[in-house]
């Protein structure tokens, strides 16, 4: 994909202005800290963190959240 709208020109989809990049961030940083820092189980904490991901992402379609744009002039 990223190769692609590089090719054609484009900005690349993950770093527009939809919530793609911010959303698997922060459920990495959930899994980690979950993991690491409370021990939870490995299988549990990747779970956790693909459900913070998802409902992140989830919550950005149904409500249009979007992230800042700055012009480049």
């Amino acid at each position: 994909g990223i190769i692609r709208d590089i090719l054609a020109r484009e900005v690349p989809m993950i770093l527009r202005t939809e919530i793609y990049a911010t959303a698997c961030i922060l459920g990495g940083i959930v899994h980690a800290t979950a993991w690491y820092t409370f021990h939870v189980p490995l299988e549990q904490a990747a779970m956790l963190g693909m459900v913070v991901t998802l409902a992140i992402r989830l919550a950005a379609i149904r409500w249009h959240l979007k992230l800042p744009t700055f012009a480049l002039d």
